[in-house]
């Protein structure tokens, strides 16, 4: 009975444990089948929605790239309200078309500015002059129009940015290359003064780089990536077939019931699922924010769901072979081992639910040393549990920012390892790209501060060339942190043998007088002015320049030269040395800074040179005024002494010949004197005839003053309009003095000849004739032109 029992308690053990085990492994079976199945679909999800999201920063990042070249474009047109737009039209054409050159990855680069900016007194809010940099076989070329001066069209993708007053990157649109359709779009920043919108700075390019992208994303067999725009237009897509068309267009009923478009263009991220063609798949789209735009773009894939859920059922049937293989080794060896194995798999089992409650305590692990498998299974979750700690330390490592903590896989196919150190690799390349964006981002900050600075310095001293070129190299010398620099000025004083003369020196914080000059294409400096290019020397010849100082003396490891460049004319030359390597970055802004520069030293040399031709224009004015004064002084004492000569003659005509003599005497004076004087003095009696004319007339017509005296125009002219000069003589005679200017030709050469004539009463005969004087102003024609050209 008690070997029946016995056996009856072991058979009742056998069943009770073989029912509860294969309850137990059912509902395990179900429950792993069922949480295989989430799992695999939440990680594909998990891992779909990474990977979309992965290729929009990589879309985003390079469309961030073009968005910010754009607004460097922007922020620098807004110096045509400051400065000559002549002036800088042509320094932004340079640009323009150094940077279509230099970033062959756009189509163009462009910009368009209102009229309102760039032309004062101009007050209609349309009218707008674009300039448009391209490359063609390899050479920038540049295009200048005119637009919308009768009004702005509406709708138009510049009336878009324009009303929005925002950054955009505009819908795709499809060109001709080749003889091929291309899809391109246009990103483009705009221009504001005082927030007010004044025009648009942007570049043209071509979207089928981003195919690239496309191509590389295969998170799963089998899997559609495709890239939309803001308005649906397929950018990129697996099958290129599809590219250019909408996804309105290829799927209209999935658009419609998942409103695909709408939430595209609102950018929102969307997940999921379709059963086009017998097919159920996973749709994900992951939104691309570039920037401040409020057009985003979207990454879609598409995936399978039947390549997602293979791996689930794979695990799955494992599951159910090994659990009913399992059941047939248990009906063997159960009634041998139940008795000793009940207490380890309790333990076991404790442990086992602690474990999937997130519960690894590394001092509540089993210990069995019955030698068997149970063993094994407790070493095993031992093994686990320490692998789980480990794992936690890495994770808490990372989570604290210790990037570079050690991990070691606990095998070849530790998936939860693998997948933390790629996280790790991940985070280390985003810290990388963060530094580095923050270095870039630092340099653009000191050129942008630079300039700015440089702005206010070049406004000042514009009357001082000298204190001018000072304060330029003393700041340039600091900000640079360069030991000493000069800056050389053109000096063409003498246009035969110009110079360059040295404007301003400075060197360790201090000022240097010093005077020195260089003949134009001698020594570096001469040779940087006559190529007009800048000259970056690191291997520096040991006596060219040395730097002295309280600790010894030593020459410099770096020497930089640019030219003063503006219009492709050189005005002078910056030299600057430093013990360390300037960096690129350093020489740009410099370049940059030198091309402000030359502009106010051309300026200030302008000013300068006005200031003295005004000067010199007054003091010759003043000369001409005395001279004509000088001479009316002259008429009035010839009048006087005519008038005293006919007084005596009337007095005493025939008693007093030695008066008269006298009377003939100071008029022979008077005559000489009015011979020296650098004008043409005539006088005529009442009938037109020459009573009076000095040497000055009389060369006009190659005689001498008596072959002329008691001749007229009609004898002097017989081919001119005689008798109009006449009447316009009577009508002088008559109504007053009279005053004009004309132009004449004389020998091939053109005069300005100035004008007076006026009534005079002849003493002879007490009639009323014509006192006419004429001065050549031609040189201060001439001038007065000088002097406006120059300002």
């Amino acid at each position: 009975m008690k070997i029946a029992f016995k056996n009856m308690i072991r058979t009742k053990m056998l069943v009770y444990v073989m029912i509860t085990t294969i309850s137990v492994l059912t509902v395990v079976g179900a429950f792993v089948a069922y949480r295989l199945n989430k799992m695999a679909l939440n990680n594909a999800i998990a891992i779909a929605k990474g990977e979309a999201e992965k290729t929009a920063n990589y879309v985003k990042a390079d469309l961030q790239l073009d968005l910010g070249f754009a607004r460097a474009l922007a922020n620098s047109l807004n110096s045509y309200c400051r400065y000559d737009t002549e002036k800088l039209d042509s320094i932004f054409i340079t640009i323009l078309k150094y940077q279509a050159k230099e970033n062959p990855r756009y189509m163009s680069v462009w910009c368009t500015l209102e009229y309102s900016l760039i032309t004062k007194g101009y007050t209609k809010n349309y009218g707008r002059r674009s300039f448009t940099a391209f490359l063609k076989d390899g050479t920038p070329f540049i295009e200048v129009e005119q637009k919308n001066v009768n009004g702005d069209i509406n709708p138009s993708p510049y009336w878009a940015s324009k009303s929005t007053n925002v950054e955009l990157v505009l819908d795709p649109y499809v060109f001709q290359l080749e003889g091929k359709d291309r899809l391109a779009t246009t990103v483009s920043v705009p221009v504001r003064r005082n927030g007010t919108f004044q025009g648009l700075g942007g570049v043209d390019l071509e979207l089928s780089k981003f195919q690239k992208i496309i191509d590389q994303t295969k998170p799963f067999p089998n899997t559609i990536v495709s890239i939309l725009s803001n308005n649906g237009t397929i950018i990129a897509h697996t099958n290129t077939d599809l590219v250019k068309k909408t996804f309105k267009e290829i799927s209209p009923e999935e658009d419609i019931e998942n409103q695909i478009s709408e939430r595209i263009k609102k950018g929102k991220g969307i997940i999921y699922y379709t059963n086009n063609s017998g097919e159920k798949r996973l749709v994900i789209f992951a939104p691309i924010q570039v920037g401040e735009t409020p057009t985003p773009w979207s990454v879609g894939l598409s995936i399978p769901v039947s390549v997602i859920m293979s791996e689930a059922r794979s695990s799955l049937y494992s599951v159910l072979i090994v659990t009913i293989l399992g059941l047939i080794v248990l009906g063997f060896v159960i009634w041998l081992i139940a008795r000793s194995i009940t207490e380890p798999i309790q333990r076991t089992t404790d442990l086992l639910q602690n474990l999937a409650q997130g519960d690894i305590d590394k001092t509540k692990k089993v210990f069995v040393t019955s030698g068997d498998e149970i063993e094994a299974v407790a070493k095993s979750v031992s093994k686990v549990i320490d692998g789980l700690n480990i794992t936690e330390n890495f994770a808490r490592e990372i989570g604290k920012g210790n990037l570079d903590a050690q991990f070691e896989l606990l095998g070849e196919k530790d998936t939860l390892g693998k997948s933390l150190l790629e996280m790790q690799k991940s985070l280390k390349h985003a810290r990388e790209i963060e530094i580095e964006r923050k270095n870039e981002e630092e340099k653009q900050n000191w050129t942008t501060k630079g300039i700015a600075m440089f702005g206010d310095i070049l406004r000042q001293n514009n009357d001082n060339l000298i204190e001018l070129s000072y304060n330029i190299i003393k700041n340039l010398v600091s900000y640079t942190s360069s030991i000493q620099g000069g800056i050389f000025v053109l000096n063409d004083n003498d246009k035969e043998n110009p110079i360059i003369d040295m404007a301003g020196c400075y060197a360790y914080d201090r000022r240097k007088y010093l005077q020195k000059s260089v003949v134009i294409g001698e020594g570096l400096v001469g040779r940087c002015f006559t190529e007009g290019k800048s000259i970056f020397m690191v291997d520096i010849p040991k006596d060219y320049i040395s730097i002295t100082s309280g600790l010894g003396k030593e020459n410099p490891r770096c020497l930089l030269l640019v030219p003063l460049k503006i219009n492709d004319e050189v005005l002078g030359v910056i030299e600057m040395a430093t013990f360390k390597i300037y960096e690129k970055y350093h020489i740009d802004f410099i370049e940059k800074v030198a091309t402000s520069i030359a502009a106010t030293i051309s300026s200030v040399r302008i000013n300068i040179r006005t200031a003295e031709l005004l000067a010199k224009s007054q003091q010759q004015a003043e000369e001409m005024a005395a001279q004509e004064e000088e001479m009316r002084q002259n008429m009035e004492e010839l009048q006087a002494t005519q008038e005293e000569m006919e007084r005596l003659r009337q007095e005493d005509a025939r008693n007093n010949q030695a008066i008269i003599k006298k009377g003939e005497d100071n008029f022979k004076l008077i005559i000489d004197l009015l011979n020296n004087i650098p004008a043409k003095i005539f006088l005529k009696d009442e009938n037109g005839s020459f009573v009076l004319v000095n040497s000055q007339v009389a060369d006009v017509y190659n005689k001498t003053p008596e072959e002329i005296i008691g001749t007229s125009d009609y004898e002097n002219h017989p081919d001119e309009d005689v008798d109009s000069w006449r009447k316009q003589e009577l009508d002088i005679m008559r109504m007053g003095k009279q005053e004009y200017t004309f132009e004449e030709t004389i020998g091939g050469k053109k005069r300005l000849l100035r004008t007076i004539k006026m009534p005079f009463v002849l003493p002879t005969s007490g009639e009323t004739g014509l006192l006419g004087i004429q001065f050549d102003i031609t040189n201060y024609k001439q001038m007065a032109e000088e002097i406006k050209k120059q300002g």
